[in-house]
């Protein structure tokens, strides 16, 4: 099988999904036979019916990935949550801007108003739904975009994280120290590093103060903490030496044992590595 030459490390996740959200609008604008609309007030519609649904999304996938069951979940799955929870948070912005614009008449009692919400969940959640599915799914599907213009070198992302206050992964590349991850953590999760999970576009860093959401990639977060002893175990994965207590090998895979009782996966091609990192 070919290569896959995707690799969504070396672009912003925020500039690719809205990026997107901005074409699309442009796209659903120009084949918009809404006679009522004028094109100059058509294109600020779709502006507003592309973006503010992908930030809902992004928001709810994020907010799931705290929770345990939903990290349980395979990737898919946590994909079409996150896409129906933010699809219905939208439904009501989506109503409000129809029935202010004139496109839909004013609802005059509750009954209607119901209703109303009803066809327009009926109207927004399948399109929503499967855009969000299929801006995700190179990264479902293991794939990778590379910038062919950048020195391999410089190739890094500008992922900003969670915070509006942290700085992005490119203001802090240079220094390649242990602090540089800890930088783009909140002050209240900043401790020693345990381990980093690559979760879609997102990046859960896990230390002993607990643990939070960037938005970022497993690639550059490595690079960050290149000075810190760890092993990436998984292609999923990245993990701390000292958080290590023992490598359990189940048949041709395995998996290792931290301090605090969690357990991270070992890949087959990766199990001998580990065993000589463990020596």
């Amino acid at each position: 099988m070919q290569k896959q030459t995707f690799d969504f490390g070396d672009i912003s996740p925020l500039r690719y999904f809205f990026t997107i959200a901005l074409v699309l609008a442009l796209l659903f604008a120009l084949i918009d036979n809404n006679q009522n609309l004028p094109f100059w007030l058509q294109l600020p519609l779709w502006l507003y019916q592309s973006v503010v649904p992908m930030a809902l999304m992004l928001l709810s996938h994020k907010g799931l990935a705290h929770l345990a069951p939903f990290n349980a979940l395979n990737a898919w799955l946590k994909l079409l949550l996150s896409g129906l929870l933010g699809a219905l948070s939208f439904v009501p912005f989506a109503l409000a801007i129809d029935v202010f614009l004139g496109l839909e008449p004013t609802p005059n009692s509750l009954i209607n108003w119901l209703f109303a919400l009803w066809q327009e969940t009926l109207g927004v959640l399948p399109p929503v739904v499967l855009c969000w599915l299929a801006i995700n799914a190179p990264w479902v599907l293991g794939f990778k975009m590379v910038n062919p213009n950048a020195p391999a070198a410089a190739t890094q992302s500008a992922v900003p994280s969670s915070s509006a206050q942290s700085p992005a992964v490119e203001d802090v590349l240079p220094s390649t120290t242990p602090d540089a991850l800890q930088a783009l953590l909140p002050k209240s999760k900043q401790g020693e590093l345990l381990y980093l999970k690559s979760e879609l576009h997102y990046l859960l860093v896990v230390t002993e103060a607990g643990q939070t959401l960037i938005l970022a990639n497993l690639k550059d977060a490595i690079t960050l903490c290149a000075n810190i002893a760890g092993i990436q175990p998984h292609r999923s994965y990245w993990v701390s030496k000292k958080a290590i207590k023992a490598l359990r090998k189940t048949g041709r895979e395995g998996s290792l044992i931290l301090h605090n009782g969690q357990e991270i996966p070992v890949s087959r091609n990766k199990l001998n590595h580990v065993k000589t990192f463990l020596l």
